[in-house]
Protein backbone atom coordinates (compact mmCIF):
# COMPACT_ATOMS: atom_id res chain seq x y z
CA UNK A 1 0.00 0.00 0.00
CA UNK A 2 1.24 3.29 -1.38
CA UNK A 3 2.29 5.81 2.13
CA UNK A 4 0.15 8.70 2.00
CA UNK A 5 2.10 11.49 1.09
CA UNK A 6 2.57 14.68 2.75
CA UNK A 7 1.91 18.22 1.48
CA UNK A 8 5.57 19.35 1.74
CA UNK A 9 6.21 15.78 -0.68
CA UNK A 10 3.83 17.01 -3.29
CA UNK A 11 4.94 20.35 -3.56
CA UNK A 12 8.38 19.76 -3.94
CA UNK A 13 7.84 16.86 -6.46
CA UNK A 14 5.29 19.54 -8.67
CA UNK A 15 8.30 22.30 -7.97
CA UNK A 16 10.81 19.44 -9.82
CA UNK A 17 8.53 19.02 -12.61
CA UNK A 18 7.90 22.31 -13.53
CA UNK A 19 11.58 23.62 -13.15
CA UNK A 20 12.79 21.42 -15.30
CA UNK A 21 10.10 22.82 -18.01
CA UNK A 22 11.95 26.46 -17.27
CA UNK A 23 8.67 27.31 -15.49
CA UNK A 24 10.06 30.64 -13.45
CA UNK A 25 7.08 30.85 -11.22
CA UNK A 26 6.88 27.38 -10.46
CA UNK A 27 6.73 27.47 -6.83
CA UNK A 28 4.52 29.77 -6.65
CA UNK A 29 2.48 27.97 -8.98
CA UNK A 30 2.93 25.00 -7.18
CA UNK A 31 1.54 26.68 -4.35
CA UNK A 32 -1.75 27.62 -5.52
CA UNK A 33 -2.69 24.80 -7.42
CA UNK A 34 -2.35 22.61 -4.34
CA UNK A 35 -3.80 25.00 -2.02
CA UNK A 36 -6.94 24.84 -4.22
CA UNK A 37 -6.62 20.67 -4.26
CA UNK A 38 -6.43 20.61 -0.61
CA UNK A 39 -9.10 23.25 0.19
CA UNK A 40 -6.99 25.76 2.24
CA UNK A 41 -5.26 29.12 1.22
CA UNK A 42 -1.53 29.21 -0.02
CA UNK A 43 -0.81 31.32 3.21
CA UNK A 44 -1.71 28.19 5.44
CA UNK A 45 -0.14 25.90 3.22
CA UNK A 46 3.14 27.34 3.04
CA UNK A 47 3.01 26.08 7.35
CA UNK A 48 1.34 22.71 6.59
CA UNK A 49 3.40 19.14 7.17
CA UNK A 50 -0.06 17.38 7.18
CA UNK A 51 -0.75 14.54 4.64
CA UNK A 52 -3.35 15.09 1.67
CA UNK A 53 -6.04 12.71 1.07
CA UNK A 54 -6.02 10.35 -1.68
CA UNK A 55 -8.89 12.77 -3.18
CA UNK A 56 -6.43 15.61 -2.72
CA UNK A 57 -3.37 14.53 -4.11
CA UNK A 58 -5.41 13.14 -7.43
CA UNK A 59 -7.19 16.76 -8.14
CA UNK A 60 -3.32 17.87 -7.57
CA UNK A 61 -1.82 15.70 -9.94
CA UNK A 62 -4.56 16.63 -12.43
CA UNK A 63 -3.96 19.94 -11.98
CA UNK A 64 0.02 19.60 -12.24
CA UNK A 65 -0.93 17.57 -15.64
CA UNK A 66 -2.43 20.72 -16.90
CA UNK A 67 0.34 23.15 -15.52
CA UNK A 68 3.22 20.88 -17.62
CA UNK A 69 1.13 21.35 -20.82
CA UNK A 70 1.67 25.09 -20.57
CA UNK A 71 -1.62 25.72 -19.45
CA UNK A 72 -2.21 28.92 -17.10
CA UNK A 73 -2.86 28.41 -13.56
CA UNK A 74 -5.46 31.30 -13.80
CA UNK A 75 -7.26 29.00 -16.81
CA UNK A 76 -6.69 26.15 -14.10
CA UNK A 77 -8.53 27.35 -10.95
CA UNK A 78 -11.07 28.76 -13.09
CA UNK A 79 -10.62 32.35 -11.50
CA UNK A 80 -8.12 35.61 -11.50
CA UNK A 81 -7.47 38.12 -8.99
CA UNK A 82 -8.05 41.62 -10.63
CA UNK A 83 -7.77 45.23 -8.55
CA UNK A 84 -9.89 43.87 -5.25
CA UNK A 85 -12.06 41.59 -7.51
CA UNK A 86 -11.77 37.86 -8.01
CA UNK A 87 -12.74 37.13 -11.33
CA UNK A 88 -13.93 33.93 -13.58
CA UNK A 89 -11.51 33.77 -16.43
CA UNK A 90 -12.00 30.82 -19.15
CA UNK A 91 -9.66 30.57 -22.18
CA UNK A 92 -11.83 33.02 -23.71
CA UNK A 93 -10.48 35.74 -22.42
CA UNK A 94 -7.10 37.01 -21.35
CA UNK A 95 -5.46 37.13 -17.97
CA UNK A 96 -5.78 40.49 -16.62
CA UNK A 97 -2.42 41.95 -15.79
CA UNK A 98 -1.77 43.86 -12.70
CA UNK A 99 0.16 46.56 -14.75
CA UNK A 100 -3.67 47.06 -16.03
CA UNK A 101 -4.57 48.03 -12.27
CA UNK A 102 -2.80 51.09 -13.23
CA UNK A 103 -5.69 52.30 -15.86
CA UNK A 104 -8.56 51.92 -12.98
CA UNK A 105 -6.86 53.85 -10.77
CA UNK A 106 -6.65 56.68 -14.04
CA UNK A 107 -10.05 55.96 -14.37
CA UNK A 108 -11.44 56.69 -11.11
CA UNK A 109 -9.35 59.89 -10.51
CA UNK A 110 -10.52 61.50 -13.62
CA UNK A 111 -14.08 60.46 -13.65
CA UNK A 112 -16.90 63.38 -13.40
CA UNK A 113 -19.90 62.59 -10.71
CA UNK A 114 -22.36 61.10 -12.13
CA UNK A 115 -20.19 60.54 -15.80
CA UNK A 116 -19.90 58.13 -18.27
CA UNK A 117 -17.41 55.39 -19.04
CA UNK A 118 -15.92 52.90 -21.71
CA UNK A 119 -14.01 50.04 -21.46
CA UNK A 120 -13.28 49.00 -24.88
CA UNK A 121 -12.02 45.48 -25.69
CA UNK A 122 -13.49 44.60 -21.91
CA UNK A 123 -12.50 40.47 -21.87
CA UNK A 124 -13.55 39.48 -18.61
CA UNK A 125 -14.69 42.56 -17.31
CA UNK A 126 -12.24 43.37 -14.69
CA UNK A 127 -11.48 47.46 -15.79
CA UNK A 128 -15.35 47.81 -16.60
CA UNK A 129 -16.04 45.90 -13.18
CA UNK A 130 -13.33 47.88 -11.29
CA UNK A 131 -14.80 50.57 -11.98
CA UNK A 132 -18.17 50.09 -11.67
CA UNK A 133 -17.62 49.16 -7.92
CA UNK A 134 -15.55 51.97 -7.16
CA UNK A 135 -18.15 54.23 -8.60
CA UNK A 136 -21.93 53.37 -8.53
CA UNK A 137 -23.02 56.72 -9.46
CA UNK A 138 -21.57 56.64 -13.18
CA UNK A 139 -22.45 54.50 -16.29
CA UNK A 140 -20.28 51.99 -17.34
CA UNK A 141 -20.60 50.47 -20.83
CA UNK A 142 -17.92 47.61 -21.91
CA UNK A 143 -17.99 45.88 -25.26
CA UNK A 144 -15.97 43.05 -27.06
CA UNK A 145 -15.78 41.31 -30.47
CA UNK A 146 -16.27 38.29 -28.70
CA UNK A 147 -19.68 36.52 -27.67
CA UNK A 148 -17.70 34.68 -25.72
CA UNK A 149 -15.94 36.97 -24.11
CA UNK A 150 -19.01 38.94 -23.34
CA UNK A 151 -20.62 36.00 -21.72
CA UNK A 152 -17.83 35.39 -19.10
CA UNK A 153 -18.16 39.75 -18.34
CA UNK A 154 -22.29 39.25 -17.70
CA UNK A 155 -21.65 36.14 -15.17
CA UNK A 156 -18.26 38.16 -13.29
CA UNK A 157 -21.26 41.12 -13.06
CA UNK A 158 -23.81 38.82 -11.83
CA UNK A 159 -21.77 36.89 -8.83
CA UNK A 160 -20.09 40.70 -7.89
CA UNK A 161 -24.00 42.14 -7.90
CA UNK A 162 -22.59 45.05 -9.99
CA UNK A 163 -26.15 47.08 -11.55
CA UNK A 164 -24.35 50.29 -13.02
CA UNK A 165 -22.52 48.38 -15.65
CA UNK A 166 -23.75 47.60 -19.70
CA UNK A 167 -22.11 44.88 -21.62
CA UNK A 168 -22.57 45.01 -25.64
CA UNK A 169 -21.39 43.31 -28.47
CA UNK A 170 -19.34 45.82 -30.80
CA UNK A 171 -16.34 45.70 -33.20
CA UNK A 172 -14.49 48.93 -31.42
CA UNK A 173 -17.16 51.59 -31.61
CA UNK A 174 -19.71 50.15 -34.49
CA UNK A 175 -22.53 49.65 -32.36
CA UNK A 176 -22.51 52.54 -30.06
CA UNK A 177 -24.42 54.63 -32.80
CA UNK A 178 -22.79 58.09 -31.59
CA UNK A 179 -22.84 58.04 -27.98
CA UNK A 180 -20.00 59.96 -26.23
CA UNK A 181 -18.44 59.12 -23.15
CA UNK A 182 -17.02 61.29 -19.90
CA UNK A 183 -13.69 58.98 -20.21
CA UNK A 184 -13.09 55.92 -22.30
CA UNK A 185 -10.14 53.06 -21.57
CA UNK A 186 -8.92 50.67 -24.25
CA UNK A 187 -7.07 47.52 -23.94
CA UNK A 188 -7.20 46.66 -27.59
CA UNK A 189 -4.76 43.64 -29.32
CA UNK A 190 -1.28 44.91 -29.35
CA UNK A 191 1.40 42.36 -29.32
CA UNK A 192 2.64 42.40 -32.98
CA UNK A 193 2.65 39.40 -35.02
CA UNK A 194 5.92 38.82 -35.33
CA UNK A 195 6.34 38.52 -31.45
CA UNK A 196 4.36 35.79 -31.31
CA UNK A 197 7.18 33.16 -31.72
CA UNK A 198 9.24 34.60 -28.69
CA UNK A 199 6.16 34.53 -25.84
CA UNK A 200 5.48 31.81 -23.70
CA UNK A 201 3.89 28.90 -24.33
CA UNK A 202 1.19 30.20 -21.41
CA UNK A 203 0.40 33.39 -23.94
CA UNK A 204 1.25 32.05 -27.29
CA UNK A 205 -0.74 28.99 -27.55
CA UNK A 206 -3.23 29.56 -24.81
CA UNK A 207 -4.45 33.00 -24.32
CA UNK A 208 -6.92 34.15 -27.06
CA UNK A 209 -5.10 35.58 -29.82
CA UNK A 210 -8.23 37.70 -31.05
CA UNK A 211 -7.75 39.51 -28.09
CA UNK A 212 -3.47 39.50 -28.06
CA UNK A 213 -2.30 40.03 -31.56
CA UNK A 214 -2.35 42.82 -33.99
CA UNK A 215 -1.18 43.45 -37.67
CA UNK A 216 0.87 46.56 -38.79
CA UNK A 217 3.25 46.34 -35.74
CA UNK A 218 0.85 45.85 -33.44
CA UNK A 219 -1.36 49.12 -34.44
CA UNK A 220 -4.05 47.94 -36.23
CA UNK A 221 -6.61 47.95 -34.09
CA UNK A 222 -5.80 50.73 -32.14
CA UNK A 223 -5.09 52.18 -35.35
CA UNK A 224 -8.97 51.61 -36.38
CA UNK A 225 -10.05 53.15 -32.40
CA UNK A 226 -8.45 56.07 -33.56
CA UNK A 227 -9.90 56.92 -35.89
CA UNK A 228 -13.50 56.39 -34.64
CA UNK A 229 -12.32 57.80 -31.22
CA UNK A 230 -13.34 61.80 -31.96
CA UNK A 231 -16.57 60.85 -32.74
CA UNK A 232 -17.34 59.23 -28.97
CA UNK A 233 -16.11 61.70 -26.61
CA UNK A 234 -17.69 65.04 -24.78
CA UNK A 235 -16.10 67.98 -24.57
CA UNK A 236 -12.86 67.52 -22.28
CA UNK A 237 -12.80 63.60 -22.15
CA UNK A 238 -9.85 61.42 -20.71
CA UNK A 239 -8.72 58.33 -22.75
CA UNK A 240 -6.21 55.84 -21.92
CA UNK A 241 -4.80 53.33 -24.13
CA UNK A 242 -2.74 50.56 -23.22
CA UNK A 243 -0.18 49.11 -25.50
CA UNK A 244 3.70 48.22 -26.39
CA UNK A 245 6.10 50.39 -24.75
CA UNK A 246 7.37 50.56 -28.74
CA UNK A 247 4.31 51.58 -29.68
CA UNK A 248 3.24 54.58 -27.14
CA UNK A 249 5.93 57.31 -29.28
CA UNK A 250 3.30 56.86 -32.65
CA UNK A 251 0.17 56.62 -30.66
CA UNK A 252 0.80 59.83 -28.81
CA UNK A 253 1.22 61.39 -32.08
CA UNK A 254 -1.94 59.67 -33.86
CA UNK A 255 -4.13 61.34 -30.76
CA UNK A 256 -2.66 64.82 -30.80
CA UNK A 257 -3.17 64.86 -34.80
CA UNK A 258 -7.17 64.35 -33.65
CA UNK A 259 -6.99 67.13 -31.18
CA UNK A 260 -5.98 65.54 -28.03
CA UNK A 261 -3.52 67.06 -25.97
CA UNK A 262 -1.33 63.31 -25.44
CA UNK A 263 0.88 62.13 -22.61
CA UNK A 264 2.45 58.81 -22.21
CA UNK A 265 2.74 57.24 -18.90
CA UNK A 266 4.94 54.87 -17.69
CA UNK A 267 3.94 51.26 -15.67
CA UNK A 268 5.38 50.39 -12.28
CA UNK A 269 8.63 49.06 -13.83
CA UNK A 270 9.36 52.05 -15.67
CA UNK A 271 8.19 50.69 -18.89
CA UNK A 272 5.89 53.17 -21.48
CA UNK A 273 2.75 51.39 -21.06
CA UNK A 274 -0.01 53.49 -21.50
CA UNK A 275 -0.89 57.07 -23.73
CA UNK A 276 -3.29 59.10 -22.24
CA UNK A 277 -5.30 61.78 -24.04
CA UNK A 278 -7.48 64.59 -23.28
CA UNK A 279 -10.17 65.72 -25.60
CA UNK A 280 -10.58 69.43 -26.33
CA UNK A 281 -13.29 71.62 -24.96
Amino acid sequence: MDAVPAVRELFASGVADLERLGVESAASDVRLLLAEACGTSPAELAFSDRTVTDAEAEKFRGFLRRRLDREPVQYILGYSYFYDLELEVTPAVLIPRPETELIVDRVLETLPDGGSFLDLGTGSGAIALSVARHRPDVRVVGIDISADALGIAMRNADKLEVKNIEFRRSDLFSELNGECFDVIAANLPYVPEEDRPRLAPEVALREPALALFALDGGLAVINRALEELPRHVSPGAFVIFELDPRQAATAAKMLERRGFAAAIRRDLTGRERFVEGVAAR
